[in-house]
């Protein structure tokens, strides 16, 4: 269930980060500058953190990165 959890958890930030950076191209197209800095740095942080949550090894893929403790592909 945890692991199930913490799948649903990264694709939603993944997702939630698309709208900000949809926010981000909006902001520059409307020439609000600092909203657009605000929304890209918003953006950056949830798509790192659906890659780095703590104690797990996660091989980066496009949509769905393959997560687990001990890395087997070395």
């Amino acid at each position: 269930m945890r692991k199930n959890l913490i799948s649903v958890i990264r694709f939603g930030l993944r997702i939630h980060s698309i709208f900000h950076f949809v926010e981000f191209i909006t902001a520059i197209y409307e020439e609000a500058y600092i909203t657009a800095t605000i929304a890209f740095i918003a953006s950056m942080i949830e798509i790192v953190a659906s890659y780095l949550i703590p104690d797990e090894h996660v091989h980066i893929k496009p949509f769905m990165s393959k997560v687990h403790k001990k890395c087997d592909e070395e």
